[in-house]
């Protein structure tokens, strides 16, 4: 009789990256796109930085879009309208 023995722990690789160019430096006048994640929560956490961004700096406009679930990448056709429509996107998580 012979016994198998199962490593349970992944691998995982650390990649550095840098990050985009900043195209501006601050958010007056600015669409800000809010992706909710559909995770329990998100859209409170979401909702409260929306209405700091509108009191605290003169944001023009504010685009809320929704994923379709939390347990999947956003679909490449939701990130480039959110792109084209907004300055900045900010997604958020919950629980």
């Amino acid at each position: 009789m012979s016994t198998i023995l199962l490593n349970p722990t992944g691998q995982s690789f650390e990649e550095q990256s840098t990050l985009a160019p900043r195209r501006s430096r601050d958010l007056n006048g600015k669409t800000v796109g809010l992706l909710h994640s559909t995770k329990h929560n998100s859209d409170r956490v979401l909702d409260g930085l929306a209405e700091l961004l509108q009191e605290r700096w003169a944001v023009k406009k504010v685009i809320r879009q929704r994923k379709p679930t939390f347990a999947r990448p956003v679909p490449m056709e939701l990130a480039k309208d959110l792109a084209q429509q907004a300055d900045l996107v900010i997604t958020g998580i919950g629980d």
